[in-house]
């Protein structure tokens, strides 16, 4: 035996407005809402939860970067400060040791005979040192001392090594004494630096 199913038998009303059939253009709109949040759902929000991620991270290495920059710009501001409270130091150590010079600065406090130079070696990593054996004669051991004193305000730097000899030679005192120059093994390479900074 068969059974005859009825199927049923829905009529949409027709409603029409100047001709535009409402209904029909009411079920587009409600499948157009649909599509629209489909598509908000499946791409835009991951989207903007990826954004919202990435615009974290964005701010994270911003912060990390500024935080790096300000300590840089301290660092700089100091080592700026130290260069120009030490230039005077800095540009003695850049200066090849001139004999003629140092016989008129040492004119002051003595009367030099003679210079001999000894040569040239390394000293740690950045410089080098000539050792210098000056004779000369002076007044008194005061000249000497005074002569010490002043080496602090000389173009170079200057070491001068103890024992000194002394030696009385009728009203003069003759005087031996030991000195040492330092200067940078490549004072070019620390100019390029400076403007690099």
């Amino acid at each position: 035996m068969k059974i005859k199913l009825n199927k049923p038998n829905i009529k949409i009303p027709k409603i029409t407005i100047y001709g535009i059939d409402v209904i029909k253009n009411l079920g587009f709109f409600a499948l157009y809402i649909i599509i629209t949040l489909l598509a908000i759902t499946l791409i835009i929000a991951p989207s903007i939860k990826k954004f919202k991620q990435t615009q974290k991270k964005y701010f994270e290495a911003k912060y990390e970067f500024n935080m790096v920059n300000n300590q840089y710009n301290k660092t700089l501001n100091e080592l700026k400060m130290l260069k120009k409270e030490n230039a005077k130091i800095l540009n003695a150590f850049r200066r090849d040791f001139n004999i003629n010079n140092f016989k008129n600065f040492a004119s002051q406090f003595m009367e030099i005979t003679s210079i001999e130079k000894n040569g040239t070696k390394p000293f740690k990593k950045d410089f080098l040192t000539t050792i210098y054996f000056v004779k000369s004669k002076i007044n008194s051991p005061k000249d000497f001392y005074d002569f010490i004193d002043a080496l602090k305000n000389y173009k170079y730097i200057v070491k001068v090594y103890f024992p000194i000899n002394f030696q009385k030679e009728g009203k003069k005192i003759l005087l031996t004494l030991k000195l040492e120059h330092y200067r940078l093994k490549n004072p070019k390479a620390l100019k390029a630096e400076e403007k690099a900074h």
